[in-house]
């Protein structure tokens, strides 16, 4: 799948200058041609870099996608991110290949940050409760709600003034408690975003004093934590591995 050497594009970032040869980079390709590109470039991180790469040719399914962020030079300790929604990839016509980009995708160590139904449930969650989420049904329920909550909303052109950094912490805050309770792993049952994931990471990336201080507390949640960042689909894989170990004989 990935494309030749010859076919390769040059890194985002060059690291040809001492200034920028310790900063971090994150590729992120995406299954949409506006919204993520727009909301990623609204922020800011000192020494931290992330590229979206936006579908701009129609092929828009999660093995193209894959196929675009692998053909993007990288080095060893870049992040390479795809960001998919499952609005259109579920059915049953396409589930099968959905299914197959991700495993691809994982075994070639690259993050998977899902939406379920589409990337508007992440930019919801800057603004309502995690229970007006739980009840949209489709994705053009989830942009009509974005719309009443932001008086408007066109995803070609997004508003800084709708996502400021301050609002970012509450959305992950908001998409994590509505992830680690919805099932189905790399298929969810219900609506949720894991774009949350994607921000953590980032934010482990920086120090403290290059982050913006609204982005502190989700930090320190990092810092908090002593299990290692997992989605629910690897919480899924752990407990059918421990459901298939026979249990330990009791001493007599």
């Amino acid at each position: 799948m990935p494309m030749s050497l010859l076919q390769r594009q040059p890194r985002p970032v060059k690291r040809d200058s001492g200034r920028l040869r310790d900063d971090r980079l994150f590729i992120v390709a995406c299954d949409d041609t506006y919204a993520p590109k727009q909301y990623f470039d609204f922020f800011q991180i000192t020494r931290v870099h992330v590229h979206v790469i936006p579908t701009v040719d129609g092929t828009s399914s999660a093995s193209h996608v894959l196929e675009r962020l692998l053909g993007i030079d990288h080095e060893q300790d870049d992040e390479l991110w795809m960001l998919l929604d499952t609005d259109h990839c579920t059915t049953k016509g396409h589930l099968k290949n959905f299914i197959a980009a991700i495993q691809d995708a994982k075994q070639r160590g690259v993050q998977v940050a899902l939406s379920k139904s589409c990337f508007e449930i992440w930019l919801l969650l800057h603004h309502v409760a995690v229970s007006d989420i739980k009840t949209l049904k489709t994705a053009r329920q989830a942009e009509t709600a974005l719309r009443h909550a932001l008086s408007g909303y066109n995803k070609t052109r997004l508003d800084p003034k709708h996502f400021p950094i301050a609002s970012v912490a509450e959305a992950c805050e908001r998409a994590e408690s509505l992830d680690i309770v919805v099932s189905g792993g790399d298929i969810p049952d219900e609506n949720t975003s894991r774009v949350y994931l994607l921000w953590k990471a980032i934010v482990a990336k920086a120090l403290r004093s290059q982050l913006p201080p609204e982005l502190h507390g989700l930090l320190d949640a990092n810092t908090a934590s002593t299990i290692p960042m997992t989605s629910p689909s690897q919480v899924d894989e752990t407990k059918n591995i421990r459901s298939k170990r026979r249990p330990k004989e009791k001493l007599k």
